[in-house]
């Protein structure tokens, strides 16, 4: 649930709380027709099961939330779960004082108050934050200029903050995009989180994100080509040779490279190999042969 969406629910949360309390008073102070008290009273009672819903729903979506998250949390997050965590036995409380113990009623008015002061309190350290700090952010790119001030392990600390309030690391590391589509994302996220992402982390984590990327595809392409390599050893080269004497060889990459255009020569068929796969048996007896046999 992304910032703007959980400040509508607050408000809807609020919203049927405000209600309850409204038609628990009115309740209160009514001495007429039983018929319209009753009505009141069942119309108090299933706002009063909403409002726990709701209060689940948000206790939830908090543990959650705090459970992904890698970095230490703010006095206003940890205010938000003291809150949350204190209004959801008030609210049992209440419940069964009306289902078990009616004569303690008058008590209730009192009870129901004091669970709607902390509900109120709830959202506005949260939904109240972001609706009164209206989003003044712009679309960020990272440009030469800022080259300077870009760092890597600043990135990565930034990701790690930021990122992981709303979802896991492990959903924004294992992404593959284009640059284009993490300018996007980033911005988006960035929007949705208004203040509390400046462009300045945008940038940051864009330059993290986009050289992470980079790394993981660098080792997918030696991957790929190592197995591409191995294939063609297992076909090519154990025609003449056991394996295990191939695999068991050290050489660096400029001495199979020698080894295989001798055994090319050997063979005396140009189609044999092609300088491509000739490249993809080097690479993967010189480097990948040990990671995959790890």
């Amino acid at each position: 649930m992304n910032p703007q969406t959980a400040s509508i629910f607050a408000l809807v949360f609020v919203a049927i709380g405000a209600v309850a309390v409204f038609i628990m008073l009115e309740m209160t102070g009514r001495t007429g027709d039983r018929t319209d008290k009753k009505i009141w009273l069942y119309t108090h009672k299933i706002l009063g099961y909403i409002f726990l819903a709701l209060l689940l729903v948000t206790v939830l979506f908090m543990i959650r939330k705090a459970a992904g998250f890698q970095g230490e949390l703010s006095p206003r997050a940890i205010m938000h779960i003291v809150l949350a965590l204190a209004l959801l036995p008030l609210v049992v409380i209440k419940i069964l004082l009306v289902r078990r113990h009616p004569q303690h009623s008058k008590k209730l008015p009192l009870l129901g108050i004091a669970i709607f002061v902390l509900a109120v309190a709830l959202t506005g350290i949260s939904a109240g934050y972001y609706i009164l700090h209206r989003s003044n952010s712009s679309y960020t790119i990272i440009e030469a200029i800022d080259n300077d001030v870009l760092d890597l392990e600043l990135g990565k600390a930034i990701t790690v903050k930021k990122c992981s309030k709303c979802h896991s690391l492990e959903r924004v590391y294992r992404a593959f995009k284009s640059n284009n589509s993490w300018v996007v994302t980033i911005n988006k996220m960035a929007l949705l989180d208004s203040p509390n992402i400046a462009s300045f982390d945008v940038k940051q984590t864009l330059n993290y994100l986009i050289a992470q990327q980079k790394v993981r595809e660098e080792k997918l392409a030696v991957s790929s080509q190592a197995e591409i390599g191995k294939s063609l050893v297992s076909q090519k080269c154990s025609i003449c040779h056991n394996l295990d004497r191939i695999f068991g060889a050290r050489k660096n990459s400029d001495e199979w490279g020698a080894t295989v255009s001798r055994m090319m020569a050997t063979m005396g068929d140009p189609a044999f190999l092609s300088e491509e796969e000739k490249a993809d048996i080097v690479m993967f007896l010189s480097r990948g042969k040990k990671k995959i046999n790890k």
